[in-house]
């Protein structure tokens, strides 16, 4: 099963603000699902996208 991160994780590992994960999904760079009105993220998108914004 693949893990899910959610936005304030994902500020914990990436050392940024939740206001910066949340600008990320919002524009379309850090694909997201949501649960009710929370915002999840597969391990797959972050992972993509730190290839892509930290190699």
């Amino acid at each position: 099963m693949e893990k899910i991160f959610t936005p304030k994780q994902l500020a914990n590992r990436w050392g940024c603000s939740t206001r910066t994960v949340r600008a990320a999904i919002l524009s379309g760079s850090l694909p997201h699902f949501r649960v009710g009105r929370l915002m999840r993220i597969p391990e797959e998108a972050v992972q993509t996208f730190e290839k892509r914004f930290w190699n």
